[in-house]
């Protein structure tokens, strides 16, 4: 204005703009006299941050290491979108991947057989689009029913003048519950009953001689 005070407004928000990027503008003006001088601007680019997305995923436990992938995506006015930097992360349960594109791969450290159904192990893992804006993928393992290794038992006896009984004990291998243990249950057979208690032992008492 008459006073020589002066403003400047940008036409555009400059987004696109990364750190060291800038654009420069000069205009000239000049006193009441005719004498010109000039006002330089320099807009100077800063990180404006990405758009990323996040991940969460649950997989359920078997006999090997599960692992299980995604692809996360970005959108970045100031590089271009869906880039990130590639990382290797060592975490408790296992170790995630990305690369530079997004995609990601877990692969558990062990096959968490001692996980029982209704157990779960958690982690999250943070990761960073390429102008360093975090995300998390959150990889949940849950824990399902491993068989049982258990034994069998076969007996031959003889008959007497009374009704003949024999026993014996089972075992059982379980790495979701403890070893050795079982549904006590008392059942009816043709040819007599047996039992057997919490811990494997059984007996069977013939119904007559």
């Amino acid at each position: 204005d008459a006073n020589g005070h002066w403003v400047f407004t940008a036409n555009s928000a400059f987004n696109q703009l990364n750190v060291g990027d800038k654009v420069e503008e000069t205009f000239t003006i000049s006193s009441i006299d005719g004498t010109t001088s000039t006002v330089k601007v320099t807009i100077n680019g800063t990180n404006d941050a990405a758009t990323v997305s996040s991940a969460t995923v649950a997989i359920d436990e078997t006999d090997k290491a599960v692992t299980t992938s995604g692809t996360l995506t970005s959108t970045d006015v100031d590089n271009p979108d869906n880039t990130f930097t590639p990382d290797s992360i060592g975490g408790t349960n296992g170790n995630l991947t990305i690369d530079a594109n997004g995609h990601w791969t877990f692969t558990a450290n062990n096959a968490f057989n001692q996980l029982n159904v209704g157990d779960k192990v958690e982690e999250t893992f943070t990761v960073s689009s390429i102008d360093g804006t975090p995300s998390t993928i959150k990889v949940t393992i849950n824990g399902t029913n491993d068989a049982t290794t258990v034994s069998s038992a076969t007996v031959a006896i003889d008959e007497t003048d009374k009704a003949v009984t024999t026993s014996g004990t089972l075992t059982s291998t379980d790495v979701d519950n403890q070893d050795n243990a079982f549904t006590p249950d008392s059942i009816t057979g043709t040819n007599g009953d047996l039992t057997i208690d919490a811990n494997g032992h059984w007996v069977f008492t013939a119904n007559s001689a």
